[in-house]
């Protein structure tokens, strides 16, 4: 979102496993992301996006109408709290489980990708919302990022069956601020991660 609205910011990574005293002095909750402004702390993804969307109004990211922007916020909700636990959930077993019980998490997953394939088709695309990229479309750019790294772990194409869906994501990865915010090595450092949390020898 900085990127996009081409406001100057510097980044630090944090090694979620070993939070410094300083980060975890800032964050109340351990989580990342936390955007520091004047040394004020501001924390939670939809929170931080929406502080942007007022600090740089231009380009104009949340709808005018109060029925619009609620609409918008109600999806963005969506992504964060059905979709992404989702596909957290099915990335754990792509990377852990044998490739049978895997495929059983991808269920919940495939209908929650059939509501997003069905906001295309209502709003026409080519973004979430209709014609203009929003801070919808950026609330979903960190699990498309993630799904797309991990679908080939066990050759489990899902989003190829959501031919609206698959296509959007092709388009909004290819974003130039979204490449630009793109940390690298996405695919194999997150499922290093997740087998050192979750697999086999991790299990009691």
């Amino acid at each position: 979102m900085l990127l996009e609205k081409g406001l100057p910011h510097e980044v630090t990574f944090i090694d979620l496993r070993a939070k410094p005293d300083w980060f975890l002095r800032i964050s109340p909750m351990g989580k990342v992301p936390v955007l520091l402004v004047d040394e004020r702390p501001v924390f939670e993804s939809m929170v931080i996006n929406e502080l942007i969307e007022e600090l740089q109004p231009k380009p104009r990211l949340l709808p005018e109408a109060p029925l619009d922007r609620a609409e918008a916020r109600a999806w963005i909700v969506f992504a964060n709290d059905a979709l992404m636990p989702a596909g957290h959930k099915a990335q754990v077993a792509l990377a852990t489980a044998p490739r049978e019980e895997a495929i059983k998490t991808l269920d919940p997953l495939r209908d929650l990708l059939g509501k997003i394939e069905d906001l295309l088709a209502r709003t026409g695309g080519p973004f979430l919302l209709g014609t203009q990229f929003s801070l919808v479309d950026a609330a979903y750019v960190p699990f498309l990022r993630r799904w797309r790294a991990a679908e080939p772990w066990q050759d489990t194409p899902l989003l190829a069956g959501f031919p609206k869906l698959s296509a959007y994501t092709e388009m909004v990865l290819a974003r130039p601020a979204v490449v630009q915010a793109d940390p690298g090595d996405v695919g194999p450092r997150m499922r290093k991660l997740l087998v050192e949390r979750f697999g086999p020898s991790r299990q009691p």
